[in-house]
Parts: structure tokens; sequence; C-alpha cells
């Protein structure tokens, strides 16, 4: 077999010392000359770092996990993209993962990363997630909640979904609908119940009863959804708590024959890329995701680091509402 080249080799075929060839691989300044002929000698050898030695060497393996509960869902997989180009530009590698909003999942993805000796994890918790455990599972690890929160003692950044979800009922409320419905599946994930709430306390404001369309799966929630449309006392607008539940909405008045001008107004949660093409086009309340991951990942590298504060941070963030037809503007 090929022996593997060392920074040794490195060193004697670029003509400089190895302690000049270890300070250009962790990306300290060297003369330019010096610079050229190591990064040529490191393509000629096909040098490559043994991330485990140095990993042993420093105490961390400048990787970090992220578990979601999926990437189908338009808001985590643009979460995860932005996640991994800023950890790249880092030095980092990312470990992604999903739980499928199955508990079991998560707990194998929290042993996982364990094994792999993560620096730090970034995590959407599944359902029924109890803090101590998630701790428990990797002890030590700088952990920060991203659009869910976990416990006071963890780091975490959110969107402010009870403010949102208000916001776009109180939209719809001014447009002089009254019979308003919120839709959504698996109403007990965390941004779903805090929406919830939000879109109550602006019926309430109202003395309006508030109406709740939901399921544990979304093939079911298209059923409830078609009956509570076609009953006698039929929404005037609905309230739609995330992208497949709006998907779910849009498929649903499709099954049903309606037509662009008898559906009903509609707003929904995350600015997916079809929201301007649909027939009327969709009023949505957007989040910061690019915020939420740029807070996200500086309070887990600062974590990593042992910089920055040591009480834990909590930052929330407003949804920006995008106001197009669907909700009864022209």
């Amino acid at each position: 077999m090929k022996k593997r080249a060392t920074v040794i080799d490195v060193a004697a075929l670029a003509g400089v010392g190895a302690s000049t060839v270890s300070r250009y691989l962790r990306d300290v300044r060297v003369k330019p000359a010096a610079a050229k002929r190591i990064r040529e000698a490191v393509e000629t050898l096909g040098y490559e770092l043994d991330e485990t030695a140095r990993a042993l060497r420093i105490g961390r393996t400048r990787t970090i996990g992220v578990i979601l509960p999926k990437i189908s869902n338009v808001f985590f997989s643009q979460a995860m993209q932005l996640i991994e180009e800023d950890a790249r530009q880092r030095g980092c590698t990312v470990i992604p993962l999903t739980h499928q909003d199955r508990m079991s999942q998560q707990q194998d993805n929290l042993a996982k990363l364990r094994r792999f000796r993560a620096d730090g994890v970034i995590i959407t918790s599944a359902p029924g997630t109890v803090a101590a455990e998630v701790q428990a599972a990797l002890p030590h690890v700088p952990i920060v909640a991203f659009d869910s929160f976990l416990a006071s003692d963890i780091d975490s950044v959110l969107l402010r979904n009870r403010e949102a979800a208000r916001m776009g009922t109180e939209h719809l409320l001014g447009h002089g609908y009254k019979n308003i419905a919120c839709v959504t599946g698996k109403p007990e994930i965390y941004s779903f119940k805090e929406r919830i709430t939000g879109y109550k306390e602006a019926m309430a404001s109202r003395h309006l009863t508030p109406t709740i369309i939901t399921a544990q799966d979304y093939d079911q929630l298209r059923f409830v959804l078609g009956v509570a449309l076609q009953g006698k006392k039929r929404p005037t607008a609905l309230l739609s708590l995330s992208d497949f539940a709006t998907l779910n909405v849009l498929m649903t008045f499709r099954e049903l024959g309606l037509k662009p001008a008898d559906r009903l107004p509609i707003i929904g949660f995350d600015d997916f890329g079809f929201a301007p093409l649909v027939d009327p086009p969709l009023t949505v309340i957007r989040q910061p995701i690019d915020t939420m991951v740029h807070y996200a990942l500086n309070m887990l590298f600062s974590r990593i680091e042992g910089s920055g504060s040591k009480e834990p941070q909590s930052i929330s963030l407003p949804g920006e509402l995008i106001c197009r037809r669907s909700c009864g503007c022209s």
C-alpha cells in the first residue's frame, strides 16, 4: 500500500520547516512564497489532515450535530442549508440528522452524536422531549434549541410564535372575517402550540369563538378540513400554521373542486417558493430564517470556544407579514 504522506514529507518537498507547514494548515499566515510551495507540495503528495489525530490533540472534532424534525419541510431544509454553509466557513463539518417527530429516533440521534464526539448540537426537539434527558445524552456538550424551547438553562433561538399567529389572525379580522379557523397537523409541536395560543388570544379579543381544525397526520387533516368546509358552520377564513398545512389546504380546495374565486381567504406560515405563484398568491408570515440560523450558530460556537456570556440566552425574533391576495388584500 502507498504510504500516507505526513507533515514531514510536505515540509521536505516544500523546503520549509514542519512548524511552518503546521501553521499553514491551521490557516495561520505564512510568507506567500512559502505558502505557494506548501500548497503545491500538498497537492503533489495528496496530503490529507488526519482529523482523528488532530481531534485527540486539540480536544475538538470540528463537527457539529444538527437534529431537525424533517428536511422535507421548507423551513428546516432552508435552515439546514444555511447551517452547513456557515459551518463550512468556520472550518466545521455538519452531521445532519432527523427524528421525524419520533422520540426513539431522536434518542438514537443523540447517541450517535455522542459517539462521534460532536463539539456542539443544534436541535429542534421532538414533542414530549425532556431537557434533562437531552443533557444526559450529551454531557458537557453545548446545545442550542432551534425553533423550540427546551429549558431555561439551554440556549434557544425562536420565532415569536404567539405574536406572529396573533398578527395573522388580526389581519384576517381586519378584513371583516369572523369565523376564522386555525388549521394544523401535529398540534403537540411546540411552535404550533404557541401559534394556537396566539390565534386564540386574537379571537378572544373580539369575543369570537376559536375553531381548531387539526389531526395527527396530514392525510387525515385533509379529510377533517374537507368535512369542515362542507359543513353548516363553514369557516369564513383560515390561518394555516405551517407550509405542510397550507399545502394540504390547497389540495383540499382542489379536491372539493373550488375555483380560485370560491376559495376561502387564507394566511399561511413560511414563504415557500411557490407561494407567489398560487392563484390567488398566498399571504404568509415569513420567518427570519437567516437571522435565526446566524444567532444559533454564533451562540453555539461561543459555547464551544468558551467565549461570550456564561448565562443561558433565549433570543426570540418577530415574523413578517407578507401580504398578497389570498387573505383578501388587493
